[in-house]
């Protein structure tokens, strides 16, 4: 039995291998041989070759080379995908009356099919966004209750204007906050085999202090540990401490915790008015603050370092606040966030 060899596909083989054999097709073609010869050689259809030879004839070298095939045309064209970024950098689905404050591969769906009437899988919309350049990313918590407005205003009206009175008097510009450190916090992440989450062994207590400090953007940090919640009478007592660590003037950046505004508080600021001024801070808005970031620092060492249980938990804080305070260099890295940018931008930075 004679076996019929079948032609080859050429649409299967790879763009590289295509190329090649139009070229030399072409160049067997035009040397001299048959078509029909050439065709049987390289087991393509002979009006295969006859296409890839008038090709060359009309648009030389170039007609043979490979290229991307174009596919089907996009459903969106490029006004929609640009309107349609500018919706999901620039809102939030519960703009548009959507539950959720999440941009979700269901809801994107949906704006979609409202906004120009075309109807998108999931796996279509995930492509499509990622070549709008976006990307699933982990929010950053901000209370509802926050006053963009309020924020604007402290970051280029009220801090320039504290910075330019603050320079003239040749105080001391410090930003305050505290912070509860406790051992049954979030674990960082670790890599594991896929499918099976692996086990860190922690300390089983839940011992907890707290903390309160100062930061400056001269990079020096002044911190107090204390156990149980932070009231007036404490806060009082710290600062006192900066009165008396820091020469002349303080100007002290604030949020507005209860004892930071308590009665007691406010005499003792009154009391000291002349070395002592403070500045709240917009209502809820703690990135605004410089040494919220000193928290990123401390609480790393305890998620990455579990302290034993017979390990004293107070003397471990005060060491680890310690050896941030000695590190000006670090201590000044809190300016750097993004959130705090408009704290160098009124020093000139």
């Amino acid at each position: 039995m004679v076996s019929v060899m079948a032609r080859r596909d050429a649409r299967s083989l790879d763009h590289g291998t295509l190329e090649e054999m139009r070229r030399q097709a072409v160049r067997r073609v035009v040397a001299g041989e048959p078509q029909a010869a050439v065709a049987r050689s390289l087991e393509v259809h002979a009006r295969t070759v006859n296409k890839w030879v008038q090709a060359y004839r009309r648009r030389g070298d170039a007609a043979l080379a490979s290229r991307k095939a174009s596919g089907r045309p996009p459903t969106l064209g490029a006004r929609a995908v640009a309107r349609l970024r500018r919706i999901i950098v620039g809102k939030n689905p519960r703009q548009l009356n959507f539950g959720a404050a999440l941009w979700s591969l269901p809801i994107v769906a949906q704006v979609i099919t409202q906004l120009f009437d075309v109807v998108l899988h999931k796996t279509t919309v995930s492509r499509l966004l990622h070549r709008l350049g976006l990307t699933p990313q982990q929010p950053t918590r901000q209370a509802f209750q926050r006053d963009d407005a309020e924020c604007a205003h402290w970051m280029t009206v009220e801090f320039p204007a504290i910075v330019r009175a603050s320079r003239r008097r040749q105080s001391t510009l410090l930003f305050g906050d505290e912070c509860g450190v406790h051992e049954d916090g979030p674990v960082g992440r670790t890599w594991g085999l896929r499918g099976a989450r692996p086990v860190v062994r922690v300390s089983g207590a839940r011992r907890r202090l707290n903390v309160l400090s100062a930061v400056s953007p001269r990079g020096r940090l002044w911190f107090r540990c204390f156990a149980g919640y932070l009231n007036a009478p404490t806060f009082v007592q710290f600062l006192r401490a900066l009165l008396h660590d820091v020469k002349g003037e303080i100007d002290l950046m604030l949020d507005r915790h209860p004892a930071h505004v308590a009665a007691l508080t406010r005499r003792f600021v009154h009391a000291h008015r002349a070395r002592l001024r403070v500045h709240f801070l917009p209502a809820y808005a703690p990135d605004l603050n410089p040494d919220e970031h000193v928290w990123s620092y401390l609480k790393g060492r305890f998620r990455r370092e579990p302290k034993r249980a017979d390990a004293d938990f107070a003397t471990e804080v005060t060491c680890a606040m310690k050896t941030i305070r000695n590190d000006r260099a670090k201590v000044r890295t809190v300016f750097g966030h993004p959130a705090v940018a408009y704290v160098r931008e009124a020093l000139n930075w």
